[in-house]
C-alpha cells in the first residue's frame, strides 16, 4: 500500500470568526482563501491542506499531530462557544487511480483514496467530515443531557413527582431548552452546503462520504433524540405547573379556613 497520510476532522466551537482566523494566518505566512463558509489554508513550505468552517469544524489534510496541535492553538483566540471537549475523527488518505473510501479491516482505519492532489476534491470530501463532526458533538451534547434527566420519569412514575426543588427544576428546563435551541438553530449546517450549486462537479466526493459517514441515518437519530429532550421539558413544565396549582390550592384552602375560624370567633362574641 502507498504510503498514507493523516486526514483528520475538529469540531472545537460553536462557531469560528473566519476572516480574524484568516488576517491572523496571512500574517504567519500562510496562503489563504476565504470564501462564504470556508477559509482554505496552504503553507507552501509545508505542503498539506486545511479547511476551516464557519460552524466551528476545521479538517486537516497531510498535517503531522503536532502541527494539527498548532492549529488547535491558533483558532482558540477567533472561537466562538469553545466546546468543552474536542470531537475528533480521523481518517488516513493516499493517491491512486480513482476517489474511494473504504475501511480497511487488517489496518483497522478508513481510508481515503484521491484520484489527484486536487484540492477542491479534499473540500468537496471535507464538507462532509466537517458535518459529521459536527453531528457528533451534537450527539454528545444531546446524549450528556439525556443521561442528566433520564431519572425524572422514573421518578414520577414511582412517586408522583420529582426530587428537585422548585429554582432545580426551572434550572433543568433552562439547560434542555437552551440544548434544543443550540442544536435546532445550528441543525442547516447538516443540509447540503450551498457550495454545490456552484461547484456540481464536486457534489459526488460530498455524497460518497456523506454515505460512508451514514449522515443521513444519523440526522434522523439526532431529530428522534431532540423529541426526547421535548419529552423531558413537557414532563418538567407539568411538574411546575402541578406545584403552581398545589400551591394556589394550599393558599385558598388556608384563606377559607380563616374566613371559618373568623365567622365561627364572631358569632361565638354575638
Amino acid at each position: 500500500m502507498r504510503s498514507l497520510q493523516r486526514c483528520v476532522s475538529f469540531c472545537t466551537a460553536g462557531s469560528y470568526d473566519i476572516l480574524a482566523l484568516a488576517h491572523f494566518l496571512k500574517k504567519k505566512g500562510f496562503v489563504t482563501h476565504v470564501s462564504r463558509d470556508v477559509l482554505h489554508v496552504t503553507n507552501n513550505k509545508r505542503g498539506g491542506d486545511v479547511f476551516f468552517f464557519n460552524h466551528g469544524c476545521m479538517v486537516a489534510w497531510g498535517f503531522t499531530k503536532h502541527f494539527e496541535d498548532k492549529l488547535l492553538e491558533f483558532v482558540k483566540d477567533v472561537s466562538v462557544n469553545p466546546l468543552m471537549t474536542i470531537e475528533i475523527d480521523q481518517f488516513h488518505y493516499h493517491y491512486g487511480d480513482q476517489t474511494t473510501v473504504n475501511t480497511h479491516e487488517q489496518l483497522r482505519v478508513d481510508i481515503v483514496t484521491l484520484e489527484s492532489e486536487d484540492s477542491q476534491i479534499k473540500l468537496g470530501i471535507s464538507y462532509a467530515l466537517a458535518q459529521s463532526i459536527k453531528l457528533e458533538a451534537f450527539e454528545e451534547t444531546i446524549k450528556d443531557a439525556i443521561k442528566k434527566n433520564s431519572a425524572l420519569p422514573e421518578e414520577i412514575a414511582s412517586w408522583g413527582t420529582v426530587s428537585l426543588s422548585h429554582n432545580a427544576i426551572f434550572k433543568r428546563m433552562g439547560e434542555i431548552f437552551i440544548t434544543r435551541s443550540s442544536i435546532n438553530l445550528n441543525m442547516e449546517y447538516l443540509d447540503a452546503p450551498e457550495f454545490f450549486w456552484r461547484n456540481p462537479s464536486l457534489e459526488p466526493y460530498y455524497i460518497m462520504m456523506k454515505k460512508f459517514l451514514d449522515i443521513p441515518s444519523r440526522v434522523m437519530a439526532l431529530n428522534q433524540k431532540l423529541d426526547v429532550l421535548q419529552e423531558l421539558l413537557d414532563i418538567l413544565n407539568s411538574q411546575v405547573q402541578h406545584r403552581n396549582s398545589s400551591f394556589l390550592e394550599a393558599i385558598i384552602i388556608v384563606l377559607i379556613s380563616v374566613e371559618i375560624i373568623i365567622s365561627l370567633f364572631q358569632f361565638h362574641l354575638v
